[in-house]
This record gives structure tokens, C-alpha cells and sequence, in this order.
């Protein structure tokens, strides 16, 4: 039996209004909701060059050594390697943006979450990723990098490509959308995001067609 997916929106401007209503079918639906926990602030912050600082975290943080994203107001750098003993923090590597100057307040850091997953790109009609919040006015910053089972990047998401707060971003391959997940299947996707307030609701969902 067939799976559908039905996309539809309506938009009202100066008393004219446009809608559209389409309905895609396809043999399996495949969806994935995961909570990412809230971000972790870091204070006295010292940069040491591009790609070294160190921070230090709130006593009871729960965090410990491994790979985080690292966000502040103007920028993120990812994939970063930071090493905590007790709550002092070194920050080493990564790739994205410089990191900020000394004494930045408003850096943060999360661990990526890895979701394991089984996404063919390739067989996609239609799907959507969105990072809500139980706050709808929350004001965040995610990232979502999709790898096959050899670690090699499929795709690489963040707030350049709309994954931010509460923003449902829809991919209508079928209706001529780009499709960013093509290539060899996905196995996992490590997923971030900034808020420190509160933790997130990630939600991505895709209808595939195995047998077109």
C-alpha cells in the first residue's frame, strides 16, 4: 500500500489570498523525533587563535570531553574538539568561523547528538526538518550534518539553510525543491543546537520511494 504526504500552505496579503495543496505518494515514510539537550554556556573565555580558546562551564553540567558545536552571537564553528576536566574547558579544531574574541559572553557549547538513521537520499518525494522549542518565540541556532556509513559528509545544515527555531523547513523534491540529501545513503545524522534555555524537539521526516 502506498504512503501519502500531504504539503499545503495559505498566505493572505492586502486581502488577496493564494494557497496551494499538493499530495505525494511514495512506499514508505521514514521519521525520526529526538531530543537534543539544551546548550551549556561558557564564561571566562579566552582565545588563544582562529581555532584555540578555553571556557569555563557551570559547576553540575553533566558534560564531559568529547566533540561539541560551539555558537555565539555572530558565528559557530563545528566539529570542535573540547577536552573538560571538572568545568574548565579547552577548545581545540573544528571548521566554521574564527572563534570570537577574548572575554565573548555569549559562547556556548553543545554536544553533538548522533541519531542513527537509514535516509536515502536519492528515493526522497518529499520531507521536512524542523527544530522546535515548547517556547514558540524561542530564539535559536541548530546544525544537522548527515553522513553515510563511511563518515563521509552528505549534507551539512545550519541556520544558513533555515534550521533555526520553530522554522519548518520543507524539501518537495517531487515539486522540484533541490535535494540536498542525494548520495550514498545515510547512517547517522549529529545534530546540535545553541539555545541554553531549554532543550530542543528535532523532528525530520521524509516519504521515500524504493521502487519508482
Amino acid at each position: 500500500m502506498p504512503e501519502y504526504a500531504i504539503y499545503s500552505f495559505s498566505i493572505t496579503v492586502a486581502g488577496r489570498t493564494a494557497s496551494k495543496s499538493v499530495t505525494r505518494s511514495a512506499d514508505h515514510p521514514n521519521p525520526y523525533v529526538v531530543e537534543l539537550p539544551a546548550a551549556a554556556p561558557l564564561s571566562a573565555w579566552v582565545k588563544t587563535d582562529a581555532d584555540t580558546a578555553a571556557g569555563n562551564l557551570t559547576a553540575g553540567h553533566g558534560l564531559a570531553t568529547g566533540v561539541h558545536d560551539v555558537y555565539w552571537d555572530g558565528g559557530q564553528r563545528y566539529g570542535v574538539t573540547c577536552t573538560i576536566t571538572t568545568n574548565a574547558v579547552a577548545l581545540d579544531g573544528g571548521s566554521g568561523t574564527d572563534f570570537p574574541a577574548s572575554a565573548d559572553t555569549t559562547v556556548r557549547i553543545s554536544k553533538q547528538k548522533t541519531i542513527n538513521t537509514q535516509i536515502d537520499g536519492d528515493a526522497i518525494k518529499i520531507g521536512f526538518i524542523k527544530l522546535g522549542y515548547t517556547d514558540t518565540a524561542a530564539v535559536a541556532r541548530g546544525r544537522l550534518l548527515f553522513e553515510d556509513a563511511a563518515s563521509d559528509d552528505i549534507a551539512d545544515l545550519d541556520t544558513s539553510d533555515g534550521i533555526n527555531a520553530n522554522v519548518t523547513n520543507i524539501y518537495d523534491i517531487e515539486g522540484g525543491d533541490a535535494n540536498p540529501f542525494t548520495g550514498d545513503p545515510i547512517a547517522t545524522c549529529k545534530a546540535s543546537h545553541s539555545n541554553v534555555s531549554a532543550a530542543a524537539t528535532l523532528e525530520i521526516a521524509t516519504l521515500e520511494d524504493s521502487t519508482p
